[in-house]
């Protein structure tokens, strides 16, 4: 292998967002092609004194990374190097140790200095074109991160240190990248040491700073001590509020809802859809984030799914961390949610996704059914590594019989063709297995997408049962009594036992002009008009507020008289908030006590 040049050794890079270099880039940044062997001689060497990014491709592939961008990007901080997915691949996988390679579409970073093998990174396989940006970022973090290890730093046991951090950067959903500060050194933080099963995206934000304990020996950095006690519900959010869960599990007739990790509340199919015939387990997904609405029954919490309007705001879920973001948010990508190594059912070919999953995910579902079941492929992973180890140890002990017997030239042949064959066979064994993890690795992303999709369906079916149903019985035939029972019925779903008879229903009338707009709406306006009444009328002071009853003024001054019919004041409160057109209940405040419902109309509509 040609000698490396000497290079002066440039200073430490800034952090982790800054931008690309604008000036030439050095002699190693161009894109290097090179042979497998000579590459895994390159990265054996013991005077590598630079960090190496090896890229691999199947040429017939109609996307690719592309090396010039990281090259452009990583400048002289490392060695950008291209394979071509085959025999190259092969032959460096021959000339590193097990499993240290690279293969398919993908890209893996190779640290330099002391003990570098116990930092290589896992490969990064790329199966879609629209993942390049987050590889890029994830690319050149790892580089970074590399640059800055010490290697002249002593292994030796030290004493933990409390240091202060700012986060740069996710390497993956159980790491995250850290540079302590003043130094500008770098270490991580992992999941496993706080919320096992928590992504870190979720407890901690990209430039948060926050302080640990800093074990010098692993560059480890603890934050145990951020971490809150658990909250209780009434310190979080009041009746009615609606909150963000997330599924813990599902059952047909109950799902378990976590407000928070460590409390878990039950959900009975009754709470989540007024359909007798739903099960919960056709609604909801274990690890999905829904929308709920926090009761307070009898002194214990409760909680539904029922009347929850996509356009209701959700109260802002707690931090788990000091200091962090909400640790649940209604737009995070439902694929975040499930950890590496989630053992789940595949979805059986005699019961695949109707269309409109297909569509959400371009996934052809036909396709799967040719793929190996979750039990086929993992009994073929284990039986080739198996098979692999048993090879090895055959090599293993051929070779110590061989130095300890001192075998003849004669037998020396003879365990020679034994060990080439032996060799021969482990090489199609080690072939198999690449091919094996390239199909997992692959299955896996197909997964990902069904259950998303599974997901969005589940999500539209909910919303269909809860949004669409017909129209309730009309039980009179006059329009005043039948509004009278349905908010009757609807106060006493609302208002729980215990408190009736601090909100009972007050003295109200219904207007001709009322009754005639409330006729126009649609079956989902008048449920929300319906619960405006009853905070109304039951005089509910919490869910009233939220509502913000104003007085209707004859026009927009500051100092504009109130509208007034006689000694009777004209009011008006929200009944929609943040859509097109959203709804305002009109209302007469009346002298002798009680109110008069006016109209529903549109917010710009502003006279009685």
């Amino acid at each position: 292998m040609p000698a490396q040049k000497n290079r002066k050794r440039l200073p430490a890079p800034e952090p982790l967002s800054y931008p690309a270099p604008a000036q030439p880039a050095v002699e190693h940044a161009a894109v290097e092609q090179i042979s497998g062997k000579a590459l895994a001689a390159l990265l054996m060497d013991p005077q590598r004194n630079v960090t190496v990014l090896v890229i691999s491709h199947i040429p017939e592939q109609q996307f690719r990374i592309d090396p010039h961008v990281l090259a452009a990007r990583l400048g002289q901080e490392a060695r950008t190097f291209m394979v071509v997915n085959g025999d190259e691949t092969h032959q460096l996988e021959k000339g590193l140790p097990s499993r240290l390679h690279i293969y398919g579409t993908g890209a893996r970073v190779y640290p330099h200095g002391e003990r570098w093998l116990e930092r290589v990174s896992r490969p990064h396989l790329l199966h879609r074109s629209t993942a390049l940006p987050q590889l890029y970022d994830t690319l050149e973090h790892e580089v970074l991160a590399a640059q800055r290890f010490n290697p002249s730093r002593p292994h030796t046991a030290s004493l933990p240190v409390i240091s202060p951090a700012v986060v740069k950067g996710f390497p993956g959903e159980d790491r995250a990248l850290v540079e302590l500060l003043p130094g500008g050194e770098t270490a991580l933080i992992r999941s496993e040491d706080l919320l096992p099963g928590i992504p870190l995206d979720w407890l901690v934000a990209k430039g948060q700073e926050l302080t640990g304990v800093l074990n010098p020996a692993t560059h480890v950095l603890d934050i145990k001590a951020l971490l809150r006690p658990h909250p209780s519900p009434v310190t979080v959010y009041q009746q009615g509020d609606v909150a963000l869960g997330r599924v813990k599990s599902v059952s047909p007739r109950h799902a378990w809802v976590q407000l928070w990790p460590g409390s878990d509340f039950r959900i009975g199919v009754e709470r989540i859809s007024s359909n007798d015939l739903d099960s919960a387990e056709d609604l909801l997904t274990e690890g999905e984030v829904v929308r709920v609405r926090v009761l307070y029954e009898n002194g214990a919490v409760r909680l539904s799914m029922l009347d929850v309007d996509d356009d209701e705001p959700a109260v802002r879920a707690p931090a788990l961390l000091r200091g962090g973001p909400p640790w649940l948010e209604a737009n995070r990508p439902y694929a975040s949610i499930f950890t590496t190594g989630t053992a789940v059912a595949s979805p059986s070919p005699q019961a695949p996704l109707d269309s409109g999953a297909a569509g959400l995910t371009g996934v052809d579902l036909s396709q799967q059914e040719s793929l190996l079941s979750p039990a086929q492929r993992r009994s073929a992973l284990q039986s080739t590594q198996m098979q692999l180890e048993a090879a090895r140890h055959t090599i293993a002990e051929l070779l110590a019989a061989a130095k300890r017997q001192g075998a003849t030239d004669q037998v020396a042949r003879a365990l020679q063709d034994q060990l080439k064959e032996e060799r021969r066979g482990s090489g199609e064994l080690a072939r198999e297995l690449h091919l094996v993890e390239h199909q997992v690795e692959v299955l896996k992303t197909d997964l990902a997408k069904t259950r998303e999709a599974l997901v969005q369906v589940r999500r539209q079916r909910r919303s269909a049962t809860s949004r669409t149903e017909s129209a309730p019985e009309k039980l009179f035939l006059d329009p005043e009594q039948q509004f009278n029972f349905d908010l009757l019925a609807l106060w006493a779903r609302m208002v729980p036992a215990a408190e009736k008879r601090l909100h009972p229903l007050g003295n109200f009338s219904s207007s001709p002009q009322f009754l005639e707009s409330w006729a126009a709406l649609t079956e989902q306006q008048r449920n929300k008009t319906l619960r405006a009444v009853v905070d109304l009328v039951a005089d509910r002071q919490g869910p009233l507020r939220k509502r913000e009853p104003h007085v209707l003024r004859l026009n927009d001054g500051a100092h504009a008289a109130p509208t007034l019919r006689g000694e009777d004041v004209c009011w008006r409160l929200y009944v929609e908030q943040g859509t097109a057109g959203a709804l305002r209940l009109h209302y007469w405040k009346l002298q002798t006590g009680g109110y008069e419902l006016h109209a529903v109309v549109p917010h710009d509509v502003v006279k009685p």
